[in-house]
């Protein structure tokens, strides 16, 4: 395949990625600027900047810097930037304009944040910075086009589409892959689920209900319900401080810490075998209740996090933690998301 961009490339491209930590984040390698140069980006379908840090941030030590002077394809762009996040990270700099590339797919001229100041949670973290994935009036740069908007608007994929499939990680943490271009039948189970996406802004679906099903007992419906975002950038899943207690009250001794936030014994799985179904567009769709038990939480002996979380929003977020157990394919040219159980 030609290197080149264009409408006529009609390039299908696999992006390999990684699990860092127990399923915090899932990163793959990107190349900026030309020749590229690689770093590891978290793919984020709930933001719409691409930003890495640049060679005047003092607290970035730990990543790798994007050096504008090896690049033959640098633009500067100097307008200030700053992004920030909903668990209270934050990164801030300038903006360039560069070529983005992952594989063959080639996007030239896209506008990108270089840091030079971010939040502790960034400095001590793996990813050199993020590669947002939604809709261009989600950028935090006012008037930009996305990443995504510039391939599909350029016709530089064969469908307009990309398709999500995450799981436990292997020995060399290999942990799924971003399908840029098409669907991978032999990634699910059944049938795509479509479903019309409730805000083309975000990721953002209905969400009809969520319910227990425990084995050798039954289905337990939960008073939880309404918009929701499907967001690769999220771990956990997140919802209101009502749903969230509605949620725990079918987990046994789980209780909201003053310290540590929602908490649940390590052998919930052992004491509600079963799964948490989330219904959407008709059908449930599963994620079993041992991948809601989290980390053990240091001091606690027997207690973990649970993946299930609260925060302030209007909407539910189903992070990484749903995305492990389904299959998802975010449909940029028809404005909706198809979904359906993950083989592994």
């Amino acid at each position: 395949m030609l290197d080149v961009p264009g409408k006529w490339l009609q390039a299908v491209e696999k992006l390999p990625v990684k699990e860092y930590g127990f399923g915090i984040e899932y990163y793959g390698e990107v190349g900026v600027g030309t020749p590229p140069q690689i770093f590891k980006l978290d793919l984020d379908t709930g933001s719409g900047d691409v930003w890495l840090a640049g060679q005047q941030c003092q607290v970035c030590s730990r990543h790798k810097k994007f050096n504008p002077s090896k690049s033959s394809t640098y633009k500067a762009e100097g307008r200030k930037w700053g992004i920030s996040y909903g668990d209270g990270s934050f990164a801030a700099g300038y903006t360039i304009r560069d070529t983005v590339k992952i594989g063959n797919l080639t996007v030239p001229n896209q506008v990108i944040g270089l840091a030079t100041n971010e939040s502790h949670a960034y400095q001590v973290d793996t990813v050199d910075g993020l590669l947002g994935l939604s809709y261009s009036g989600v950028s935090f740069i006012p008037g930009v086009t996305t990443f995504l908007d510039n391939i599909v608007e350029n016709g530089y994929l064969k469908e307009p589409i990309f398709s999500v499939y995450i799981k436990e990680k292997d020995k060399n943490d290999y942990a799924g892959e971003y399908l840029f271009g098409d669907i991978d039948r032999s990634r699910f189970s059944g049938e795509l689920t479509w479903v019309p996406l409730h805000q083309p802004k975000f990721w953002e679906i209905m969400l009809d209900g969520v319910s227990f099903n425990v084995d050798g007992v039954g289905k337990e419906v939960m008073d939880i319900r309404g918009p929701a975002i499907i967001d690769t950038g999220t771990t956990l899943i997140v919802m209101n401080d009502e749903q969230a207690t509605e949620f725990h009250r079918g987990i046994p001794m789980a209780e909201n810490s003053d310290i540590y936030g929602w908490i649940m014994p390590c052998n919930a799985d052992q004491v509600v075998p079963g799964n948490l179904s989330f219904t959407i567009g008709g059908n449930d769709f599963s994620v079993p209740i041992k991948n809601l038990v989290r980390e053990p939480v240091k001091g606690l002996d027997g207690w973990c996090f649970s993946a299930v979380t609260s925060g302030a929003s209007n909407f539910i977020i189903l992070g990484d933690v749903f995305l492990r157990s389904n299959y998802v394919v975010f449909d940029r040219g028809q404005a909706r998301v198809g979904i359906a159980p993950s083989k592994h």
